[in-house]
């Protein structure tokens, strides 16, 4: 048996030994998940169309939900102008 003073410090000791596995399993983590982040950064960066992709497909898998997704305005209002101006097309000319 440890005198209390020694068996304070032996737990300090103990406690500070897993605190510090924790962290190294962490950092072990971090290099992965970094490495992930740069392949997709990368990936993106080339196709920016994937973006869009991904987030419907995560859209798809999460069952039931209500979303709401704004668009660009850009995408609207060419839409919205060609139905609202009927088109008009010129009479051929008489020679």
């Amino acid at each position: 048996m440890f005198p209390g003073v020694r068996k304070k410090a032996f737990g300090q000791v103990v406690k500070d030994q897993k605190e510090g596995q924790v962290a190294l399993e962490k950092a072990r983590g971090e290099t992965p998940a970094r490495r992930n982040f740069h392949n997709a950064a990368k990936i993106i960066g080339d196709n920016p169309n994937l973006l869009e992709l991904r987030a419907l497909q995560s859209l798809a898998d999460s069952g039931g939900s209500t979303h709401v997704l704004g668009l660009p305005k850009n995408s609207i209002l060419p839409a919205r102008t060609a139905r609202s101006k009927p088109a008009r097309f010129a009479a051929p000319e008489q020679e």
